[in-house]
């Protein structure tokens, strides 16, 4: 993230592979995989105003199934943990194909 632009967007390639998932009491909703693939999706980051926590959303819309936003706020330690899990994930997949 830069200083003059707090936001980092990532779109995502495959949208259709996103989806939403509520529980709700005894109910659960699961918005993902509709009839048509997905418009959108994606990841943002941004920290908050006071710069303590690091906020990351996820964004998907699924035609006329649903749209969802989920957000989360991490202090700088679990950032750091996210960052480092998804650096594992990342050089456990290095040459492997989709």
């Amino acid at each position: 993230m830069s200083e003059t632009d707090p936001w980092t967007t990532i779109d995502l390639d495959r949208p259709d592979r996103a989806s939403i998932d509520v529980s709700v009491g005894e109910s659960d909703l699961s918005v993902g995989l509709p009839r048509e693939s997905p418009d959108y999706a994606s990841i943002d980051v941004e920290t908050t105003d006071d710069n303590d926590r690091i906020v990351v959303s996820i964004e998907t819309t699924a035609g006329d199934h649903g749209t969802g936003i989920a957000s989360a706020e991490l202090t700088v330690e679990e950032a750091a943990q996210l960052a480092e899990v998804l650096t594992d994930v990342v050089a456990s997949r290095e040459g492997a194909t989709e």
